[in-house]
């Protein structure tokens, strides 16, 4: 025998979908800023490391190799490279090099990586030497820059090499306050 009463109701309505598909369209228009600010700081924070790296492995080389180590910055073309010559041009295919076991190595780190970063320097000339005997090295800073987020390279003329955030950054993401 049949039964003639109401069966029970299963699934969802459309307008139940709608709603839900609403509120889940708020909450994501929401979180998207929080997420753009997200990779926009982690891009600024990769870019100053690797050129905080870059310079600080240019340090090290000079005292290995014997050789003063010359930084170049271009700010035009998003660059840092360095080489035992002074004067290297990070946009040229074999200018930025070091030789590894008979094999010309690039030393650059380039801006192509890091989407939205901007570059500046305040280095007399478009970089500075790292002398290798006394470590020494012309100052300035390579300031890096991504929205509202801004970080320091320094480089002192004891030839110190630091990150830091300027006082014009709205935070300072882990690191210290740039000195004065």
């Amino acid at each position: 025998m049949h039964n003639k009463q109401a069966s029970c109701q299963q699934g969802f309505t459309l307008i139940e979908a709608m709603i839900v598909i609403a509120i889940i369209a708020i909450v994501l228009s929401l979180a998207v800023p929080s997420f753009n600010d997200f990779f926009e700081k982690n891009r600024l924070k990769r870019a100053a490391e690797e050129v905080y790296g870059l310079v600080t492995k240019a340090r090290a080389e000079g005292v290995i190799r014997s050789a003063d180590m010359s930084i170049a910055v271009n700010t035009g073309a998003w660059c840092v490279g360095y080489a035992a010559v002074a004067g290297c041009d990070c946009t040229a295919a074999n200018s930025c090099v070091v030789p590894v076991a008979g094999t010309d190595v690039l030393q650059v780190v380039s801006g192509a990586n890091f989407s939205g970063v901007t570059i500046a320097e305040t280095f007399a000339g478009v970089g500075t030497t790292f002398d290798n005997v006394k470590g020494t090295a012309g100052t300035g800073r390579v300031s890096l820059s991504a929205g509202d987020w801004d970080l320091d390279v320094i480089v002192s003329g004891m030839g110190r090499v630091i990150i830091c955030a300027p006082a014009s950054s709205s935070t300072s993401m882990g690191y210290s306050a740039c000195p004065l």
